[in-house]
């Protein structure tokens, strides 16, 4: 398993929060435009896709993780605004990257409005609340080229906030990390998240992206995928990305948080240890009407 115990240099590097639009720090997003000129190839090998609705604080501190991609690969970096109705969009303007305007609400609408488009021969997937290491794109388009891969996901750390702190979320990450290793061998597809997720374009392409649902979309298309390689747990450093603890907002708090986890992963390790061979059925709240 992987322990950060602190924040590395490079996320302080890119996590600048927007607490005022109208007093931007003009050498942030200069930089921000400066690095986004080599990503917007006209033959791209990797597309990243953002997916972001009302992200107007944490939106350029993702592209700026993005826009300092080091790869040896052409990259393009897709922003989808999902009827934002905050700034966001005033700020992808400004710093000059790519983006696409989805008017449908839900996570599967976006994530299609930027395949719809994308030219890639490997499509990345990410969040708007999430910070990207410098090699994460071919940390993950290096498992992807391995033949019978046909999926790749990594997990994220999570940004310490004024309610918890770096060590109580390595702990809670820690005993997380051990039940997605376990899922990792027979039901990869119950461990991948948004926030870090890739495939070829073409497999995506044919199956499309679960517009009807809420969420989990993105375990929709891992699951399809199966149908075409394996999915690939690539649990390194270099694919690691950060993220902040909004998903946790509603948990309570954090020793509480860990117990249930335990509690909930301990009764399905059994379940952990076999395939689904009958795929998995949308529940009726999480059905969009």
């Amino acid at each position: 398993m992987l322990i950060a115990l602190r924040v590395p240099s490079w996320v302080k590097k890119h996590n600048h929060p927007i607490e005022n639009i109208h007093e931007l720090p003009e050498d942030f997003l200069q930089q921000i435009r400066e690095n986004l000129k080599d990503k917007k190839p006209d033959q791209p090998v990797i597309s990243i896709g953002i997916i972001a609705y009302n992200e107007q604080e944490r939106i350029l501190s993702c592209v700026s993780s993005l826009a300092s991609q080091k790869s040896k690969y052409p990259i393009e970096i897709i922003i989808s605004n999902n009827n934002s109705k905050d700034h966001t969009q005033e700020l992808l303007d400004k710093v000059g990257v790519i983006s696409v305007f989805q008017e449908k609400q839900g996570a599967g609408f976006a994530r299609q409005a930027i395949m719809d488009v994308a030219k890639g021969k490997y499509l990345l997937n990410g969040d708007a609340d999430t910070l990207y290491p410098p090699y994460w794109a071919d940390e993950m388009v290096r498992h992807l080229e391995k033949k019978g891969i046909s999926g790749v996901y990594s997990m994220d750390n999570y940004l310490p906030d004024g309610k918890r702190s770096r060590f109580g979320l390595m702990i809670f990450e820690l005993f997380r990390d051990i039940s997605q290793y376990l899922k990792s061998f027979k039901r990869p597809e119950l461990s991948v998240g948004g926030s870090s997720f890739g495939f070829p374009m073409k497999e995506g392409k044919e199956i499309g992206w679960h517009t009807g649902i809420k969420r989990g979309e993105d375990g929709a298309m891992a699951y399809a995928l199966k149908s075409y390689g394996k999915l690939k747990f690539v649990n390194t450093m270099k694919a690691r990305v950060w993220a902040t603890t909004r998903s946790l907002d509603k948990e309570g708090d954090l020793f509480s948080i860990i117990v249930r986890r335990i509690k909930k992963e301990a009764s399905r390790i059994k379940e952990y240890l076999s395939s689904e061979k009958k795929g998995y059925a949308d529940r009726e709240e999480n059905i969009i009407k």
